[in-house]
């Protein structure tokens, strides 16, 4: 496995992991835990918040190895 898909596919695992451990916490099963308040609002507020953050971070981060791969 080359490094450009090596790097994608451990990226994606982080995302997924932490998607899922999100999406997970908000269901039905786990709604008194996503109720938890923290700092005036509920975890499953703080959780959306981090997933869409760590979207942004990991495209950035991508994108930025990207375009180092393709100068060399």
């Amino acid at each position: 496995m080359d490094r450009k898909t090596k790097f994608a596919a451990i990226a994606l695992s982080i995302y997924t992991v932490l998607y899922f451990g999100v999406a997970l916490m908000t269901s039905a099963a786990f709604k008194d835990i996503a109720a938890i308040p923290i700092a005036g609002l509920p975890l499953a507020i703080w959780g959306g918040l981090l997933i869409i953050v760590t979207g942004v971070i990991i495209t950035r981060l991508y994108l930025k190895k990207m375009s180092e791969e393709d100068s060399k």
